[in-house]
This record gives C-alpha cells, structure tokens and sequence, in this order.
C-alpha cells in the first residue's frame, strides 16, 4: 500500500493536468468561435444581434472541465462592434443595441433663373439730310381765253439769297397747235408743243411775273400738261 501511493499521486496530477489543458483548450476554441461570430456580424451590416451555438465536439469537451471553469453551454455571445477580452482569455462582449439613423435629405429647392432679356438697341436710322429749299418757285396761271387764243402769265419767286438766272418750261397737249405771238419779262421760244420762257438774272429773294399771248388751233382752254422751272418747282392754278 505504502508503494503504491506515489502512483496514486502522480495519476492525479496527471489528471488534474490534463483537464486543466483540455479546459484552456476549450477556452481558447470559444473565445475564437466568438470572435468568427463578432466579425460575421459586424461584415453582415444587418444590425440584427447573433446566437452562436457551440458546436457538437466544444460542447464534450466542455463537459469534461472541472467544476471551476465556465460551461459552455450557458456561453450565449451577443456580438457587439467592439469585443473585450478578460485576463484569463475568456470573451465577454458587451451588447450593444443596433443604431438606426434614418437619414432623411433635405432638397432645397433651387431658385428658377428667369430669363432676363436684354432689350435689343432698335437699329439707328441714319439722319435723313434736311432738304434744301427750292431756289426758284414758279406758278401758272390762264389771265384770258377765247377760241383760238389765249394769254398765260407765269410767277417766279427766287428763294435764294444770290442772283440766279432762271428758265420755265411749258409742255401743252399736242392736239392745241400752241403757236406764241408775244411775250413780256421774258424771251419766249416754241418747239413742237413746248414754250419755254427765260428772262434777266432774278435778284436773291425778288420775284417776277412773266407772261406771253399764244394761239391754239381747239376751240376749248387749254392748260400745260406739265410745268417746270430751273433749280426748284412749278404748280399751275
């Protein structure tokens, strides 16, 4: 008996050492099962918490521990972001409740550019030159008519202000026969069926009424068909 003793002793420390490795070997194994099972959830994204269960060969060898060292069937992990490891190597993560941000954007309205026309400038119209008065203004007139004659006076106005010589010309129907047999204040010429009167230089603002007595070969009046003076205008009344 006194023999056997020592054995005895030594198979129990034999014993007591290999549950004490078999039990840190356990440890180790849950602690790594727990950490594969934070960083399954943290990259999953979903927010929702995670049961680990302890498979089939960690649950016999934990219930080969001793007495003293964490069951691992109570061992329920609830991953959190950030694990924490104790002294002796066994996981106890903190439960954290999942962060739900409803991120809501707020879209401001951009305020509408209202196109703002810039007026087109209307194109300049070139200053039309003033016109310059007629130098010379004539007016016809008829002082008598019978049958086969006539007598026709002539009124020239010089608007300038310098002496200008100065001509009328008379165009009359072709059907009159008109035919001249005296003039006054002026020289008289026909040709055809045009008389044309011209005179002295007219001082600058004078005026003279010129005339002549002239033959017609129609029974009716007769009036020029057209009436012009020299530098300006000619009208018939």
């Amino acid at each position: 008996m006194r023999e056997n003793h020592p054995l005895a002793k030594h198979a129990i420390r034999q014993f007591i050492l290999a549950r004490l490795v078999l039990g840190s070997a356990a440890t180790i194994l849950l602690a790594l099962v727990v950490w594969v099972a934070v960083v399954a959830g943290g990259s999953g994204g979903s927010g929702d918490p995670l049961l680990v269960q302890p498979t089939a060969d960690l649950q016999a060898a934990a219930g080969s521990l001793p007495a003293a060292a964490p069951s691992a069937e109570s061992a329920t992990v609830t991953p959190s972001v950030t694990p924490s490891a104790g002294a002796s190597g066994s996981a106890s993560p903190s439960p954290s409740a999942p962060a739900s941000a409803s991120a809501s954007p707020s879209v401001k309205p951009r305020p509408s550019k209202s196109a703002s026309r810039t007026p087109s400038a209307s194109p300049s119209r070139a200053a039309s030159p003033t016109p310059t008065p007629d130098v010379f203004a004539a007016t016809y007139s008829t002082s008598a008519n019978w049958r086969d004659g006539f007598i026709a006076a002539v009124r020239i106005v010089n608007n300038g202000s310098t002496p200008r010589d100065w001509s009328v010309t008379l165009t009359y129907p072709s059907s009159a026969g008109i035919e001249v047999r005296g003039a006054w204040n002026a020289t008289a010429g026909v040709s055809g069926n045009t008389v044309t009167l011209r005179g002295k230089s007219l001082a600058g603002g004078g005026s003279i009424t010129v005339g002549f007595q002239g033959t017609k070969d129609i029974g009716d009046a007769v009036k020029p068909v057209t009436c012009s003076v020299s530098g300006g205008s000619c009208r018939m009344s």
